[in-house]
């Protein structure tokens, strides 16, 4: 299956279905338009981020995950779940969208039980292990 590397915390704002816009500076390939593919936390452990947005709905996505864990504990190096990819535009209607950039477009996030330790690579790439239904190897 298909799995793409995010860094965290987008990752798991993403398969927690908090997130609905990758933004990226290049389309995505219209083969994986309509796809399901895995969500890859990049093992990269980079300076805290922070909300640069006003928006509440920013503010009250990172409050969600705060609750549930904290950046120190988010998972890293490891698939954590799938998302599906619906569309890829410019300038989508959302508070996770960037103007100038390719938004992708997902819907239906799964968040696997247990983080699957893997190795990311860029752009889109091939996961050969088995995953069962709930995120399990």
């Amino acid at each position: 299956m298909k799995a793409i590397t995010i860094k965290q915390p987008w990752a798991s704002l993403i398969v927690h279905g908090i997130k609905d816009i990758e933004n990226r500076t290049w389309p995505c390939p219209k083969k994986y338009i309509g796809q399901r593919v895995l969500i890859h936390a990049s093992g990269f452990r980079g300076k805290k981020f922070k909300v640069n947005s006003t928006d509440e709905q920013a503010k009250g996505a990172f409050a969600t995950i705060a609750k549930e864990r904290t950046f120190g504990s988010l998972p890293f190096g490891s698939i954590i779940g799938s998302v599906k990819i619906v569309d890829c535009v410019q300038n989508y209607p959302s508070v996770w969208a960037e103007k100038g950039v390719y938004n992708w477009v997902l819907a239906n996030p799964i968040l696997f039980a247990n983080p699957i330790p893997a190795k990311g690579k860029l752009s889109f790439w091939e996961y050969s292990g088995v995953i069962e239904e709930g995120g399990k190897p």
